[in-house]
This record gives C-alpha cells, structure tokens and sequence, in this order.
C-alpha cells in the first residue's frame, strides 16, 4: 500500500497542471461557450491547493491577519468551494435548454446560497469546513449533471455528443462527488468522535481526484469546435 500511496501522493497534483495545460491549448474551440472561464477555475484549484500546501506546512508563510490560519487554513478551501459550485451552477444553467430544468437548477442554487449563508453559524467559517454548505453543493452538481444526461440521452447527433467536453466533465463530476460526499461526512463523524481512518478515506479520495482530473483531461482532448449542446 506505500506504493499505492506514494503514486496517489504524486500525481494527483500534477494532473491539474496537465488539465490546466491542455484546457489553455484548447482554448480557442471553446471561448465562446458556457465553459470559456473553465481555465480559471483550473487555475485558481491549482493556486488552492498549492497555497493550502504551504500555509499547513511553512509556518514562515503566514499570510493571515488570524493567528490561526496557519494551523486551520481550511478558509481557503471554504471560499473555494464557493467558487467552484457556483461556476458550475452557472454552466449547467447556460448549458441545458429544458426550461423547467433550469427552473429546478435556479431553485437549487438558491437553495445552495441560503445553506452557504446559514452554515457558518453552526461552523466557524475561518477555522471548520462548511460540511452543509459542501453537501449541498455537490449533491446540487450530482444533480446538474443527471439533468443534462437526461436532456440529452436521445441526442440524434450522437457522435458529436460522444465527443463533448462538458459530458466527460459531468463523468467526472459525477463520479467524484457521488463518491466523496459519504467520504465527507464520514471524516466529519471522525472527527467528532476521534475515528481514526484517515488514511483508508485519503486513498479513495485521492483516487477520486485522479478520476475527476482524467476525465477532465479526456474531455478537453475530445472536444470538437461546437462541443456544446
């Protein structure tokens, strides 16, 4: 298994280079559709992770006005994941034409950004993770991507479907938070009661990641000039 680790460990991270690399090549087949801010979210996930990296193991490179940051720099990824699901949001919203499915995207957005703005009376937003604010953010993106699986599961165009970009990202979206958010509840229930399976749920997660970022990668390679539906 430290092999296995070891692997995980070190390529997770590169993959979102690899991604943001290829994302920026292709650029100019996709500019002009609902995923044209797609680089700067990979961008800003890899600014994240690195910063998140150093803040937690350079104590040197405080960069918080909190005395706590360095030891709980979980705020980062609090703002991120706010970032991240209302991008989303947005491009599941601009990239489905069903109008009552839009409907039911802008209710769970709405819905999303009452949790985000409530959760962190129960969690510290600066110091805890926003466990309802994450929950409800991925099980908004899980259902998203079943709604445009669902609008377009009778394409006649079937091939160019087959080679989209965002349907290979709605794989790997799927795929990611139908198995992390049990992942993320568990390690909060850990937590609480000093549960030590850390490294077990650090594996799948990382594995998770890895798929995520490889059907990133396979959709941006894919992808024809119109790839959106």
């Amino acid at each position: 298994m430290d092999l296995l680790d070891a692997i995980l460990e070190n390529t997770y991270k590169p993959l979102y280079a690899i991604t943001l690399l290829i994302a920026l090549i292709k650029y100019p087949k996709y500019y002009n559709s609902p995923l044209k801010f797609f680089p700067v979210l990979l961008m800003y996930t890899f600014l994240t992770e690195t910063l998140g990296y150093i803040t937690k193991n350079y104590e040197q490179y405080e960069i918080s006005i909190y005395s706590t940051f360095v030891n709980h720099n979980v705020i980062i990824y609090n703002i991120y994941n706010l970032v991240f699901f209302s991008y989303f949001l947005y491009v599941y919203w601009n990239s489905i034409n069903n109008e009552k499915h839009k409907e039911y995207i802008l209710y769970g957005g709405i819905l999303f950004f009452v949790i985000a703005l409530t959760n962190p009376f129960f969690q510290s937003f600066k110091l805890e993770s926003q466990l309802f604010t994450y929950i409800a953010g991925g099980l908004l993106i899980i259902y998203c991507t079943i709604l445009f699986f669902l609008e377009n599961r009778n394409r006649q165009d079937s091939t160019n479907y087959k080679h989209t970009a965002l349907k290979w990202i709605s794989i790997g979206l799927l795929i990611f938070y139908a198995g992390y958010i049990p992942i993320r509840a568990s390690r909060y229930y850990n937590y609480l009661y000093q549960v030590n399976e850390y490294v077990h749920l650090r594996r799948i997660h990382l594995t998770l990641i890895c798929l995520l970022y490889l059907c990133f990668i396979i959709g941006l390679l894919r992808m024809r000039r119109r790839f959106w539906i």
